[in-house]
């Protein structure tokens, strides 16, 4: 009796639990917001049709499945149905159409959603979904930080679709934090830091210690972060860096320059001038700022120092940015004396460049914190043939729990990956003390750039049908007598050719060849001019010979060249579409003088158009009015629509237009 009674209990317990499993189902979150979604579609629908569709839409749990994508589930268009429906446009959340993006609303089932919003795809519930339950994985990125996501799948730099990211890539390549930390792609990264084996012979003790106490302070545009050192330390280092020995060559270079006459400093500011060197440095503030700023410049360094440096800085830093001018000695004592005369810190002390007599003991101490400190990580290890890292590796930190970060004493911060990146970036030693990590000095933006590009650090790599190829070019750069002219002067400074190279110049070099005529670019490489007065950086006049600069017009206007650009684009065409007549008159239509100068009138913000012929082929300049945007995306230009009549109208316009004189000769506009 007392066995059926148990077995009666224990059935009524367990159908009690078949039960409320159900129930407790019907009443999940998700049903209702179906439910609402279902009437506001049928209420927004603009047929019949497509209201009996939201009527018959079936509760239940929706997902998508991506094989391809490391077989991911995502489950958030349970709540979120309207992400790829157009009747949806302008509803509330979370029944919305999904913002147009690139992939997004016609790629969604491609895509998914974490793939690019990160959470858990698995999940049915809101915390779970969003990751903010306790013990959830990473949780959804923040909408300042959501272009994270487009990292994931483009490796590229600069991702044309996605500006955060691509300054916060951009940020961490110029101020070095892959020669620090490994992340993957990443692994032949050289910081451009120089080599610090002259600095004895460079600078004075005095100017060193400051320096290293705060390098922003003596120079505002150095990506060098400031180590927070302690006194003590800064008079180790600088009895370590003063002991080393300099480079015989260089030593004696720096001797025998130190010996030299003074040149003319008014020579030399003209000089300066020329040299566009503002194109990269600053000067007062005045300039590009990619470069050191040069105000005080002879305050810093010694002449013989600056003037060894200014002949062949490659020598100094095979790894700088800096082109070797063709000056001759007697030009660069010049340049010197300007900056000796004008670009020094007046209030300096006279001693200031004064050596220091090293202490050996010191020295030894110095360079134990040389590399405690990870310097050699950006300037190197004598004898190193290979980059060391100071810091920990980076691949997998976008994907990394805020419960395995160590936040120490920082109560404030919310218990986020995001939260403690910013905050490792802006403030790294508040966590606890004896952390190692420099301080930047990162405005708010760029904080917010960097912690997205960190964000997009995935553990695994996406596989391979979800990498994006790129849409650049390749990145081919020539050998030999031209390689050697192109690694001279830089070109990769300021220019890219394909994918590889600087963007101080909005001008690539990767179709130059099928743009410029072959003379005028070896006239504009002996001497330049602006082709933009309203840009502050210009090409530098080089000091390059005829020679030089025939062999490499030669090699870009052979080798740069595009299928894409015709090399007479009136070939087969009626006569009447080279009428010049017409071509005027659609230049003046379509206003183009708002814009472009010919002669003496016109506008200041594209170039100047009165040496098109001698300048521009043909080709180029029809397939830049077909469509100008194709060749630069950030181009102000107007893409007017002009059909292939028009375009070689206003061409034949254009290649009427003669250069004066002076200018075709080479010489100064």
């Amino acid at each position: 009796m007392r066995a059926r009674h148990v077995f009666a209990l224990t059935s009524l317990v367990f159908l009690a639990v078949l039960a409320i499993s159900p129930a407790k189902n019907a009443f999940r979150p998700y049903r209702s917001i179906q439910q609402q979604f279902r009437k506001l579609g049928a209420a927004r629908a603009r047929s019949l049709k497509e209201a009996l569709r939201f009527e018959q839409m079936p509760i239940a749990i929706q997902q998508i499945w991506l094989p391809a994508l490391d077989g991911r589930v995502d489950r958030c268009a349970t709540c979120h149905l309207g992400a790829a429906d157009a009747v949806m446009a302008g509803a509330p959340e979370p029944y919305r159409l999904h913002p147009s993006t690139a992939h997004t609303p016609s790629a969604v089932d491609r895509f998914g959603c974490t793939s690019c919003h990160g959470g858990q795809g698995p999940a049915t519930s809101l915390e779970e979904a969003h990751g903010t339950a306790e013990d959830a994985g990473p949780p959804m990125l923040p909408t300042e930080n959501i272009e994270a996501g487009c990292g994931r799948c483009h490796a590229a730099e600069t991702v044309r679709e996605a500006p955060v990211l691509s300054r916060g890539r951009a940020i961490m390549t110029r101020f070095g934090c892959y020669a620090c930390h490994l992340v993957r792609g990443h692994e032949d990264f050289r910081a451009d830091a120089p080599p610090l084996r002259t600095v004895a012979l460079k600078t004075g003790a005095m100017w060193l210690r400051a320096w290293l106490k705060n390098p922003k302070a003596v120079d505002p545009n150095t990506t060098m972060p400031n180590f927070d050192l302690s006194d003590g330390e800064i008079e180790e280092l600088s009895h370590a860096l003063f002991s080393r020995t300099p480079p015989a060559a260089l030593a004696s270079a720096i001797a025998a320059a130190d010996r030299e006459p003074p040149g003319d400093a008014a020579a030399g500011k003209k000089i300066f001038s020329e040299a566009r060197c503002i194109s990269c440095h600053t000067v007062e503030g005045k300039g590009q700022g990619s470069a050191p700023e040069l105000s005080k410049v002879a305050t810093a360094a010694t002449r013989g120092w600056l003037l060894a440096f200014v002949r062949d800085p490659h020598a100094f830093n095979p790894r700088t940015r800096m082109p070797q001018y063709g000056f001759t000695e007697s030009e660069s004592r010049d340049v010197v004396a300007y900056l000796e005369d004008e670009l020094r810190d007046f209030d300096a002390p006279k001693d200031i460049l004064e050596p220091l007599r090293e202490n050996q003991t010191l020295a030894e101490k110095g360079e134990k914190t040389f590399r405690a400190r990870g310097c050699f990580s950006c300037h190197g290890t004598e004898g190193a043939t290979v980059a060391e890292r100071f810091g920990p590796d980076l691949d997998g930190i976008g994907d990394k729990k805020a419960t395995s970060m160590d936040f120490g004493r920082r109560d404030d911060l919310p218990r986020t990956a995001p939260a403690w990146l910013g905050e490792k970036l802006a403030h790294p030693r508040s966590f606890a003390q004896g952390l190692k990590m420099p301080s930047f000095d990162f405005s708010p933006d760029d904080v917010r750039a960097v912690v997205t590009a960190l964000l997009a650090l995935g553990a695994h790599p996406v596989p391979e049908p979800y990498r994006a190829a790129g849409r650049g070019s390749p990145s081919v750069i020539p050998g030999g007598d031209v390689g050697r002219l192109v690694d001279r002067f830089r070109c990769l400074s300021c220019h890219r050719i394909g994918d590889v190279g600087g963007d101080i110049s909005t001008a690539p070099l990767t179709f130059e060849g099928s743009k410029v005529r072959r003379a005028w670019l070896s006239d504009y490489l002996v001497v330049s001019y602006s082709l933009r007065p309203i840009l502050e950086e210009r090409m530098p006049i080089f000091r390059m010979s005829r020679a030089d600069a025939d062999l490499l017009a030669g090699a870009i206007t052979s080798f740069y060249v595009d299928p894409r650009i015709p090399q007479d684009p009136f070939a087969g065409r009626p006569v009447s579409d080279a009428d010049a007549g017409e071509g005027q008159r659609l230049y003046t239509s379509l206003g183009c003088r708002a814009c472009h100068i010919i002669g003496p009138s016109g506008g200041y913000v594209g170039p100047p158009l009165t040496d098109t012929q001698a300048r521009l082929q043909p080709g180029w300049v029809f397939a830049w009015l077909k469509g100008p945007q194709k060749w630069r995306a950030d181009v102000r230009c107007p893409d007017f629509g002009l059909n292939d009549t028009d375009a070689l109208r206003l061409t034949a316009y254009l290649e009427t237009l003669r250069a004066p004189k002076e200018i075709a000769a080479g010489g100064k506009p």
